[in-house]
């Protein structure tokens, strides 16, 4: 190499120390500062998407146990009709066997009347 090159590497040494590293360590940190500052709302945004899907589990399991009472309510209620039901299944019988022999009241009392007018 020539003087002049052997003269520019000392020169270019301390330009590369004194105004590149400076710039390239300014650089750096401005985007570390700035991805430290969208990493921190990052987090924050993603604490807040937590605490929502906390709520929402809480909010699901209030739903599953009133909907679990709701069932245990209804399949109450299907007994308690279903007794009714069957009372008023009897209710329903009786009456018609009430009818029926009334029925047969009415035809005896015909079959009487007939045997009556025979006899006469």
């Amino acid at each position: 190499m020539g003087a002049v090159a052997e003269d520019l590497i000392p020169i270019l040494t301390r330009f590369h120390r004194e105004v590149v590293l400076p710039d390239i360590k300014r650089i750096v940190g401005d985007l570390r500062d700035e991805m430290n500052g969208k990493f921190a709302a990052l987090d924050t945004h993603f604490d807040e998407i937590y605490k929502r899907f906390d709520r929402l589990e809480t909010e699901y399991q209030m739903l599953v146990a009133g909907l679990k009472r709701v069932e245990e309510r209804l399949d109450r209620v299907e007994q308690r009709l279903d007794a009714v039901e069957k009372k008023l299944d009897k209710v329903a019988v009786r009456s018609e066997l009430l009818e029926l022999k009334a029925r047969v009241d009415a035809l005896q009392g015909q079959v009487q009347a007939l045997e009556e007018r025979l006899d006469a």
